[in-house]
């Protein structure tokens, strides 16, 4: 665990334009730095960065945070490895409390991670420098169509004939046996001598999110069927097939920018693809797709994309995958490449323009891909009809969210001309032997609303609320004159408020407990720092309320910005708004108790009473607000 003091040393030193500018162009405009966003597609920039209040937000997409967020949100990065990143940046020394046996494994997986780095730079530079890498290793690269930039953009590297030349050269260079073999680039014989995993194959570099080796993929050179064509590293402390992606390091940004990824099969098929301009794909190192790929994916889009050879084997071996894709909620669809091709060959085959035109031209929905798949030509045979439609609504029950469940019973009716009665009773029979939640039938059914519209029916909390649990962030620890503090005067009008059980109402109460505990109010850059990344993006949103945003903003959002911004008016015109629609709220509710119809006269005259009071408060909040009342 990183210390407080670390964390505090780290947020006090870093500088969010620094930051944010290794990955956005950012112009100057005002006091702050403007640009594209990188968390949406735009053409005009709403993207402010305040190196003042150390913040940055989209106005657009309404991304917000600090520095450490921004890592997080654009680099993906947990908590403690944004910190550790800007740490490293900044030259500061961490404290971190770790048990011995804790320090043990990480100076463990340190020095496997040195040795894999070690053999990388070997490998690329075999291939560069040696006479078996100039005249072997770049003829074969060159016939497969792989360019020398990619070679350098890749880390592509050539592994020696001679059978223990890398291992000699890791001894020799000081570099420890027993990482050299965790690791997975040498093994030991029985007469204890060292020799290579790999030898006299293309390798290629393996890469986590953030750049680092984790193992190799090793291809073979000829067409010998002695030999597997692919030798990956084994399972190592830090690698692992089943949740590394060729390919990711490289293709996140363009995943996020592009909100959708490709999914290939190999090394060489990535490879081809980027050198088409075809960025944002990633393949799963040969193996099936996992839970683990798909919650890699999901960090960046939504959006998947199978890219399947166009054998028919090659199909079937990858089309398991797609179940795997809607178990986590992600959009699929499935390009198939003409029979015989695969993204390497057919990329070869085509230029760039071409590929593109195709790959848009034959990207198509997951059902409808599969439906005609399996089904094809077989219209004729019902018992195979059957075991079609079994295998599809496979399918559909691993999407979670209902709502797409029904629009995909609806497309398969459609498609195979089958009553949805008919495929819901199917559905029903499979989610029962699966101890599911049942879908009712189509006469029946009812439709749940997806989870984020259920949050935002249940959350009542006005926009007066709203804005003044920012207007406390931003200026409660003002003072409104010399004996009373802005967040007082708010605390006074509004403590009694029932809140919602969502972010605002914890936020006020947490800004609360500071009065009733007698200490003194936070300051903005408190809840810019705080660990709770929705108090940060609130935070931030509340920075910019002084703002002037653009006139196309002013436009778009129809908010008119004071050039000259008033806390304390803002804060006194949020309270009456509040009030206000208190009043209203209580006048509501009088009014149903006046229209009872077994009330009493003593009782009517209480109520009119009321009603003339609320009249004449909501009245005169109207005027003060400068609102006409009726």
């Amino acid at each position: 665990m990183i210390s407080q003091d670390s964390i505090e040393k780290i947020l006090n030193t870093v500088r969010i334009d620094e930051v944010i500018s290794d990955f956005v162009n950012l112009k100057k405009h005002g006091g702050n730095l403007r640009g594209l966003c990188p968390f949406h597609q735009e053409k005009t920039p709403s993207f402010f960065v305040s190196p003042s209040k150390e913040i940055y937000k989209c106005f657009g997409c309404g991304k917000a945070g600090n520095a450490v967020r921004f890592l997080m949100d654009h680099e993906k990065y947990t908590y403690p490895e944004a910190l550790k990143f800007l740490a490293q940046k900044y030259n500061i020394e961490i404290d971190e409390t770790i048990s011995d046996e804790s320090k043990r494994e990480k100076d463990e997986l340190a020095s496997i991670y040195i040795v894999l780095s070690f053999a990388q730079e070997y490998y690329f530079n075999y291939l560069k420098n040696s006479i078996e890498g100039k005249s072997v290793g770049h003829e074969y690269l060159k016939q497969r169509g792989i360019i020398p930039s990619s070679i350098d953009t890749f880390g592509i590297g050539l592994s020696p004939s001679e059978k223990d030349a890398f291992s000699k050269d890791a001894l020799k260079k000081g570099y420890d046996e027993k990482y050299l073999i965790e690791a997975g680039l040498s093994l030991k014989t029985n007469e204890g001598k060292l020799i290579d995993r790999f030898r006299e194959r293309i390798m290629f570099p393996i890469y986590s999110i953030t750049g680092r080796v984790l193992g190799f993929g090793g291809r073979i050179m000829s067409s010998s069927t002695n030999e597997a064509k692919y030798i990956n590293s084994p399972e190592t402390q830090i690698f692992s097939k089943g949740k590394t992606l060729f390919g990711l390091n490289l293709a996140k940004n363009n995943i996020q920018r592009n909100d959708k990824c490709y999914l290939a099969e190999g090394y060489t098929d990535v490879i081809a693809l980027h050198q088409a301009g075809i960025d944002n794909v990633v393949a799963s190192l040969g193996t099936s797709l996992t839970e683990d790929h798909t919650k890699l994916i999901k960090r960046y889009t939504n959006n998947l994309t199978f890219i399947f050879d166009g054998d028919e084997a090659g199909i079937k071996a990858s089309i398991r995958g797609i179940d795997i894709a809607l178990k986590d909620e992600l959009n699929v669809r499935v390009i198939a490449l003409p029979d015989g091709e695969d993204p390497d060959s057919f990329c070869r085959k085509n230029n760039s323009g071409d590929l593109k035109l195709y790959l848009k031209k034959n990207d198509i929905d997951f059902l409808i891909f599969k439906t005609r798949f399996l089904y094809g030509d077989k219209t004729d045979d019902p018992v195979k009809k059957a075991e079609i439609v079994r295998n599809l609504i496979k399918s559909i029950i691993q999407i979670p969210n209902h709502i797409s469940r029904s629009s995909y019973i609806k497309e398969l009716s459609y498609e195979l001309d089958i009553d949805e009665e008919i495929l819901y009773r199917e559905l029903n029979n499979q989610l029962a032997n699966q101890n599911k939640n049942i879908a009712v039938s189509k006469s029946t059914r009812t439709v749940e609303p997806p989870k984020q519209i259920n949050k935002h029916l249940q959350s009542t909390v006005s926009e007066q609320e709203k804005n003044i649990v920012k207007l406390l962030i931003a200026a409660g620890n003002s003072d409104i004159n010399e004996h009373v503090k802005c967040a007082d005067y708010i605390f006074d009008v509004i403590k009694d408020t029932a809140w919602e059980i969502d972010i605002y109402g914890e936020i006020f109460k947490y800004y609360y407990s500071f009065r009733q505990e007698k200490k003194e109010y936070p300051e903005l850059k408190h809840f810019l720092h705080h660990a709770n990344p929705d108090f940060q993006e609130i935070a931030s949103e509340a920075s910019f309320i002084d703002i002037g945003i653009s006139e196309n903003w002013s436009k778009k959002t129809g908010r008119d910005i004071p050039k000259n911004f008033n806390y304390i008016t803002e804060i006194n015109s949020a309270v009456k708004h509040f009030e206000l629609r208190k009043m209203q709220s209580m006048m509501r509710d009088n009014i149903k108790n006046l229209k009872q119809s077994d009330i009493n006269s003593e009782t009517e005259a209480h109520y009119q009473k009321i009603q003339q009071l609320l009249l004449s408060m909501i009245s005169k909040l109207s005027r003060e607000l400068g609102i006409a009342y009726y």
